[in-house]
């Protein structure tokens, strides 16, 4: 793509596009006995690109002194970032099984649950398509078109 920005917003689609995918599935499976829902985890391949990105000391774009570059987060799970920059693990987004049983035919689908997800999903992918109008906006506008 264009730059790094562009670049990490458009996996960023690519990754909201694929957990709206699998929230759709585990919604049609809502009422088949037996299912596990899934569930993406793009987010750590997001941060881990977000992390490996080197901003230039002195770049007019680089967020090297922003107030949270570099705080570290208290995990109170195993599953919760530590702090930006330190992931591990591959980059690829991956769909794993949820664990828990909520219903007495042994579907794990909650429905308030896979609506609240679908909802953020839509949110996050709106806002990310909005950034990438406004960085293609910028350069129409360094080209002289406006």
């Amino acid at each position: 793509m264009i730059d790094k920005t562009m670049s990490i917003l458009s996996q960023a689609l690519d990754g909201l596009t694929a957990q709206q995918s699998v929230i759709s599935s585990n919604l049609a499976n809502i009422d088949t006995p037996n299912y596990t829902p899934q569930t993406v985890d793009f987010e750590t391949a997001l941060q881990n690109e977000i992390a490996s990105t080197s901003w230039a000391a002195g770049s007019q774009t680089a967020p090297a002194t922003a107030p949270a570059a570099d705080v570290a987060m208290e995990a109170t799970d195993p599953r919760h970032f530590t702090s930006l920059g330190s992931f591990s693990g591959d980059t690829s987004a991956s769909v794993t099984s949820v664990a828990e049983n909520t219903r007495n035919d042994n579907n794990k689908v909650d429905l308030e649950t896979e609506m609240t997800a679908l909802t953020e999903t839509q949110i996050n992918y709106e806002a990310d398509s909005r950034l990438i109008a406004s960085k293609f906006d910028q350069l129409y506008d360094v080209l002289g078109g406006h």
